[in-house]
């Protein structure tokens, strides 16, 4: 009985504890010393953090402290709106099990390597943190009572699947965009929902390769015949189509990929130069296979596998049959130097934009005009692996513009992943009942 009282207390008192209050509900990193920060299903490195409500199914973040201090580091997460807002009718006891916030104590020091680093590793749900319904939720990494001032914020879904899909990717109706974007149409089975009104308590979003920043949200039906949902609209459900990604392959720093001019080491670590990339828009289109601007943590040169190097297709292949090993403690950092050939008067900021860096235009990934060379250049610390990576400029709401360096071409390959979310009349929060990936060309 004792005991019993002392963990109900201990678990009120967890509760009671303010949530934190963000600048923005969106994935980010906070401290230039944390690198390849990654969140995906356990166990399926290619994967977004979509997990399933009540399966035995778990998410799995993992990221590096580059200077190793060892710091203790706490998580809590937080349900949010559609809208990737706080959900402001819930309390962490409608939607947690167990506390609202834990420590992350699987951590290890690299080994062999270089750059000393930090491995730290949070599966979740786990005996201390659970969730308990289905929606948005916003996984918060903090030092202890720095709640305010997170390291960490990582985006990831639960669904509790009670909706079907037919999904299509199509050319767009418009002519002028029928060789450069995609459409999506899509319907939805509702039979398994409790509706009366779809069109005010069922909304769709649809985003491309896991993107937050081009998403298209809070949209409604164009048909409703029965319990089916029809979003079949001409020029509304469209995306920029891109090209394929480029690759980069530094999985090795013993062998040279295809794309790399030259690998060095010294006392200080390791150095990789890249062969200068061209600009793609006024080019032809040519079909690779990529990792839909994912990136994976591997080393290469300690794997016991034979790992084929000649086309990234064959790494893939490999990936998906073996779930991919866990990222080793030998697996180092090098600092990558890229190229980009184009004129001083180029007019505008150039990034280094894919899933590594969150899809965002940050300051230390933009690149600098070297007089020398007569290109752009950037000098990036990257952990081996396999990245996806693109050149942008910034658009007018701040947003990665990729088309002007990049072009598009309506037969690129992309993932899509349509979200339904549920709320019904008088309903607190915004259940999410439905996501489906599928491929623009499947």
């Amino acid at each position: 009985m004792k005991y019993s009282l002392l963990f109900s207390l201990l678990l009120i008192a967890s509760f009671l504890k303010a949530q934190p209050h963000l600048n923005a509900y969106d994935d980010g990193v906070y401290r230039d010393y944390i690198k390849s920060v990654k969140m995906h299903v356990n166990g399926l490195f290619l994967t977004f953090p979509i997990a399933k409500l009540g399966q035995e199914n778990s998410l799995l973040l993992s990221f590096d402290e580059l200077d190793g201090k060892g710091t203790r580091y706490y998580y809590t997460v937080i349900h949010c709106d559609r809208d990737w807002k706080p959900t402001q009718e819930l309390s962490p006891f409608d939607y947690l099990g167990g506390y609202r916030e834990g420590e992350i104590r699987d951590y290890e020091l690299s080994s062999g390597t270089y750059q000393d680093y930090l491995q730290y590793k949070l599966t979740i749900p786990n005996d201390e943190v659970k969730w308990t319904i289905s929606g948005n939720y916003l996984l918060v990494i903090y030092e202890p009572g720095e709640e305010d001032d997170p390291i960490i914020t990582r985006r990831f879904l639960i669904t509790d699947e009670k909706v079907s899909y037919r999904t299509q990717e199509t050319r767009p109706a418009m002519v002028s965009k029928q060789n450069t974007h995609q459409e999506i149409d899509f319907g939805v089975e509702i039979s398994g929902l409790k509706t009366t009104n779809p069109r005010a308590e069922i909304s769709c979003s649809v985003m491309q390769n896991g993107r937050w920043d081009n998403i298209l949200e809070n949209l409604e039906p164009r048909l409703i015949t029965g319990t089916f949902l029809s979003y079949d609209y001409q020029d509304k459900i469209v995306f920029e189509a891109g090209k394929e990604f480029r690759n980069l392959d530094i999985s090795s720093m013993i062998y040279r990929s295809e794309n790399v001019l030259d690998i060095s080491e010294d006392k200080e670590g390791y150095s990789t130069i890249l062969f200068p990339d061209e600009p793609r828009a006024m080019k032809a289109y040519l079909w690779r296979k990529d990792l839909d601007g994912m990136f994976v943590p591997y080393n290469r040169d300690y794997s016991k596998r034979s790992i084929p190097i000649d086309s990234l297709a064959s790494t893939i292949n490999l990936v998906n049959r073996y779930n991919y090993r866990e990222q080793n403690l030998s697996t180092d950092y090098s600092e990558v130097l890229f190229t980009l050939n184009l004129p001083e008067d180029f007019g505008s900021n150039i990034y280094i934009v894919g899933g590594f860096t969150d899809w965002k235009l940050l300051p230390e990934n933009r690149m600098v005009f070297d007089q020398r060379v007569g290109a752009y250049v950037a000098r990036l610390l990257l952990k081996q692996g396999y990245y996806n990576y693109e050149y942008a400029i910034q658009d007018r709401n701040g947003n990665p513009d990729f088309s002007e360096i990049e072009g598009n071409w309506y037969a690129t390959e992309n993932q899509y992943t349509v979200l339904t979310y549920f709320r019904p009349r008088g309903g607190q929060y915004d259940q999410l009942v439905g996501a489906h990936t599928f491929g623009s060309n499947d």
